[in-house]
């Protein structure tokens, strides 16, 4: 029974406090500004909502409180005679409607700040509203510590602006060095030691809530150099024929572009650029050329030399010597490649010739052990002799013999062959 009585009891308690609070917020004005930002120079209205029932009149007051010297106007919209009268801080910007609300033209900074609302509808009601009046971003401009800063110093860049609440910076065709640091309001960019790498196009953009800008593009130009200073592609020695022309170029780098100074064997020559021609070569033009770099900025100096050769000759570059070299050896190779190829085919050549001699020699050797005539043999033989010359004897007359006494002569058999009757040669091996 407690139990209910205590849930009933504050059943009823929470019912009568939204009531109340019904009633409480049930009519309750409200000053709303339109547009919610604004500008200098623009235009504010700033009108009342939450209005039960038809308004008797309008009291608007700028400044802490409802006292008369805060007054800007009394409104009376049913009157047909007069319904507009002035207070002390009246002005013919502002305008009153029948709704209660008033509107601001040709706003200025010091329209800012409180406006209270006193309206008489059903019942009477206050209302209070802050005024900021915005001003749009200035232009943004960069600035530099240093117009030309030389390699591993400080630069700082600065966002020149006023009334942004927020910067924001970029660098054109790529990301900002992660070195790079910002001021916590980001209006400065700090490069502690630049680098050549981090020259190139900056911008920064401020915003606020009403407008946003963005700077010209600001060229940071990092000055360096003269580096890595080289003629002709750094040869040690070029080459020129009589009469010939030839061109020595040099080259480095170097922000800005170096000033070109030539000395040949010592003398300084006439030009001051990059190129130095030579357009029909003589002996005389033989000799050290030498270039010398200035960076006009930095002042730094840097030199480099070539040996020119005035000769009829060929003189390889270092790098034509390595790669004459390069060719002489490949075709060295090849050649001996070669050579190694036909001497294993004409050994192995050889090598069956042998081979096939020894096994036919092997075979007639086993045939002339069985008992039979190593015919073939000795007609081998027969057909490999030549003869080089044959020399008859000529000094002894020859005696009429038949056939027959000759047959029998030359049997080798019979006794040798009376010398009278034998015709002498001499047989001469090739």
């Amino acid at each position: 029974m407690y139990l209910q009585i205590h849930h009933f009891s504050h059943c009823m308690l929470l019912t009568v406090l939204l009531g109340l609070a019904v009633d409480v917020t049930s009519g309750v004005i409200s000053i709303q500004l339109i547009p919610q930002y604004p500008v200098i120079n623009g235009s504010v209205t700033l009108s009342v909502i939450g209005i039960t029932g038809e308004i008797e009149y309008a009291i608007w007051y700028k400044g802490p409180g409802q006292a008369p010297q805060y007054r800007i106007l009394t409104y009376f919209p049913g009157s047909s005679s007069s319904p507009l009268v002035p207070g002390p801080l009246h002005n013919p910007r502002f305008s009153p409607f029948n709704n209660g609300s008033i509107q601001i033209k040709d706003l200025l900074t010091t329209d800012g700040g409180n406006y209270i609302v006193k309206i008489q509808a059903e019942k009477q009601e206050d209302a209070i509203v802050t005024l900021t009046i915005y001003e749009p971003v200035t232009k943004p401009k960069i600035t530099a510590s240093i117009t030309q800063p030389k390699e591993n110093e400080t630069l700082t860049l600065t966002c020149d602006t006023s009334n942004a609440v927020a910067i924001r910076w970029s660098r054109r065709g790529t990301s900002i060095s992660s070195e790079a640091r910002f001021s916590n309001d980001n209006k400065t960019l700090t490069f502690s030691s630049i680098k050549r790498a981090e020259a190139g196009q900056y911008q920064c953009e401020a915003q606020n809530l009403v407008s946003k800008d963005s700077s010209d593009p600001y060229t940071v130009s990092v000055t360096y150099g003269p580096d890595n200073v080289k003629i002709q592609g750094n040869m040690d020695t070029a080459y020129v024929r009589p009469g010939f022309s030839i061109t020595l170029t040099c080259s480095a780098d170097s922000s800005p572009p170096p000033e070109y100074l030539w000395r040949h064997n010592g003398t300084v020559l006439e030009g001051k650029t990059k190129d130095y021609v030579i357009s029909a070569a003589m002996h005389k033009d033989e000799g050290t050329y030498m270039c010398t770099v200035k960076n006009p900025v930095t002042s730094r100096i840097a030199a480099v030399s070539v040996y020119l050769n005035v000769t009829a000759e060929y003189i390889g570059t270092p790098e034509g010597s390595k790669e004459l070299g390069m060719t002489i050896g490949i075709i060295v190779a090849v050649v001996l490649l070669l050579v190694l190829i036909a001497a294993i085919i004409y050994l192995f050549i050889v090598h069956k010739r042998r081979k096939s001699s020894n096994d036919s020699n092997s075979n007639m050797k086993g045939s002339s052990r069985n008992g039979q005539a190593d015919i073939p043999t000795q007609t081998a033989e027969q057909h490999e002799l030549q003869y080089a010359s044959i020399e008859f004897n000529k000094n002894k007359p020859r005696n009429e013999q038949k056939p027959e006494a000759i047959y029998e002569n030359r049997s080798p058999q019979g006794a040798p062959p009376a010398t009278d009757n034998v015709v002498y040669s001499e047989l001469k091996l090739r």
